[in-house]
């Protein structure tokens, strides 16, 4: 049965090139798909008959998100880079070797032509990967074999061999051969792969019509049909730079589309060339355009960690300077090339992000409204205008941290959220550490004349952390201005209800708006802290339980911590799903070390 959320996205998915996102009932992205057309694509799981795993996959389908391209090379190359990033659990996932295959020309003192599956960028410059069936890849690579004079032997011998006498290799092994002489065939090469043949075509042609006039025609036709080859791979390199860009560094673009002075963003961040991530997101537009979209990008790179080289976006120059000069690094707004391309599909994707979600989104505003105004009298508060909620994180470590949340008339103001370090840490328990974090946040507001002082204070937990947070009020002669209640959970870690100073509790109706409301307070609270916990801490995994496992290294630890969250999820993976990250033998260590 389709919910009506996912109902309404399906009527509106344009009938464009694209990858789909299949997501479960927690968000999770559990499929990954690609497709020329995403309307009928995706329409056909819920109106054809499929086989077990399929069916299964549906069953769990409670959301979709997508990406529009261009054409379908750049979605079989979106899906790959997607499928990797995210390792969904209903993909039948792309391992090491099984992805695309490259051409590479190694980075050696006498280079040579490789053809791969392999990525690793030390080697040497890649150029691909190659996408689709189209082009014989194997006939371009031996192409390049012959009209590239590099060397084809793994060990340079004492003696020469026939490549040399054809003279498809310049002869490292009995000539001293400068790097230099190189360079003219490492820059065809690169035009060629850049969507520049023609010199390489010019060769062939000419190849050709010598052929022709000494009547070699079998020798004229394979240089015909090489050219044609040429063209074809030519073409396919030019229409996927737009996914994978031949530029190693990091790089986003941000397209953004108006409907009814509501605003949608997308930010596609490029990570070593590849596309890898879309972040977007609907606001409402204080005052100017530009002045809106500019506050976003400044509290958007303000809370992340992996910050890009440049980012791209169409802002009045000003703009670009004031962006560069606060994250430190560049504020681009381009003008033609590759990355116009890519931010015109950017635009695109806004457009469709904002005519599948902005009903959904009025509706969500509507009812936090209304959840607002039913908290309010539940408290017995006429005035909640500003509230603040904090969480503490210690997921894995010794270690921890605290997060602030802010709720400005009921809804998230990210300029207001604030970070804590811990620092009695050997005070380890949780009332100790939501006292230290709250007495220091507010010690600060008071020292800042009160500018900041909220209406409530909500507290993630529950008896424990409200008595602390009480104690540190008490301290600085705020408990009587401010009060405090906290959600607790139940016995299966779900929100239960709200708890008071004095020991009253409120259990609410897990269906009820109000729940929803108070659910996703607490989610954002745990998100922020969370996120905040995993960097600062990022070296603490290595102290974990985890590192006891042998041949378990650190960035598979941290790859673990990221997707699972903590070593209590990991414990619960069942061997099949710890497979998709380490090998089998290690999932099953892993396995009996937390159990």
């Amino acid at each position: 049965m389709i919910n009506q959320q996912l109902q309404f996205k399906l009527e509106r998915i344009p009938k464009k090139p694209g990858v789909y996102l299949w997501k479960n009932k927690y968000g999770q992205i559990i499929y990954v798909g690609k497709a020329k057309n995403l309307f009928n694509r995706t329409h056909q799981y819920f109106t054809h008959s499929h086989n077990d795993k399929t069916s299964l996959l549906v069953q769990n389908i409670t959301d979709i998100d997508f990406i529009v391209v261009q054409n379908e090379i750049e979605s079989l190359l979106l899906e790959a880079n997607l499928i990797r990033k995210y390792h969904p659990k209903y993909n039948i996932f792309l391992k090491d070797g099984a992805g695309y295959p490259y051409i590479l020309l190694t980075n050696e003192i006498h280079p040579r032509l490789l053809y791969t599956r392999d990525y690793k960028k030390i080697k040497g410059c890649y150029y691909g990967p190659f996408a689709t069936a189209k082009s014989n890849r194997y006939d371009t690579y031996n192409l390049m074999l012959k009209l590239f004079p590099f060397r084809k032997c793994s060990r340079i011998p004492k003696t020469k061999c026939l490549y040399y006498d054809v003279g498809q290799c310049l002869g490292p092994c009995i000539n001293n051969i400068a790097p230099s002489k190189y360079e003219p065939f490492i820059e065809q090469i690169d035009n060629f792969f850049k969507g520049k043949p023609q010199k390489i075509i010019n060769t062939l042609t000419n190849a050709e019509k010598k052929a022709v006039k000494e009547l070699n025609f079998e020798e004229a036709k394979r240089n015909l049909e090489l050219i044609e080859q040429i063209k074809v791979v030519s073409k396919e390199m030019s229409l996927s730079q737009n996914v994978n860009l031949q530029a190693s560094q990091n790089e986003d673009i941000v397209g953004y589309y108006i409907h009814n002075n509501v605003l949608a963003i997308v930010i596609f961040s490029y990570v070593n060339g590849k596309l890898l991530t879309k972040h977007q997101q609907i606001i409402e537009i204080f005052g100017e355009l530009e002045e809106t979209l500019n506050d976003y990008l400044v509290q958007y790179y303000y809370e992340s960690y992996n910050l890009p080289k440049k980012c791209y976006v169409n802002l009045p120059k000003n703009m670009l300077k004031q962006l560069t000069d606060l994250n430190k690094f560049n504020f681009i707004n381009p003008i033609s090339g590759k990355h116009k391309s890519i931010l015109q599909t950017a635009v695109i994707n806004a457009k469709n992000f904002m005519n599948t979600n902005y009903l959904i989104y009025k509706q969500h505003q509507a009812q936090t409204d209304k959840s607002f105004e039913e908290l309010k009298q539940l408290l017995g508060f006429d005035n909640l205008a500003l509230i603040n909620v904090f969480d503490i994180s210690n997921i894995y470590s010794g270690d921890k941290a605290g997060g602030m949340i802010a709720l400005d008339d009921g809804k998230f103001n990210k300029n207001l959220y604030r970070k804590f370090i811990v620092k009695e840490q050997e005070r380890n328990s949780d009332y100790d550490s939501m006292y230290e974090v709250i007495k220091r946040r507010y010690t600060k507001v008071i020292k800042d004349n009160n500018s900041f002082l909220p209406n409530l204070i909500i507290v993630d937990g529950g008896l424990i952390q409200v008595n602390a947070a009480i104690k540190a009020l008490q301290e600085l002669n705020l408990h009587k201005v401010i009060p405090v209640i906290g959600l607790f959970k139940n016995d299966r870690h779900r929100t239960a209800g709200i708890v008071f100073p004095n020991k009253k509790q409120i259990i609410l109706d897990q269906y009820s708006n109000l729940y929803l409301y108070l659910f996703n307070i607490q989610e954002e609270v745990h998100r922020y802290t969370i996120n905040f916990f995993r960097q600062k801490f990022k070296d603490s995994s290595f102290r974990s339980i985890l590192n006891e496992i042998p041949g378990l290294g650190i960035k598979t630890i941290n790859k673990l911590l990221s997707h699972y969250d903590n070593v209590a999820n990991i414990k619960m993976a069942t061997v099949n799903e710890l497979k998709q990250y380490v090998s089998e033998k290690l999932a099953k260590l892993i396995k009996a070390k937390l159990n």
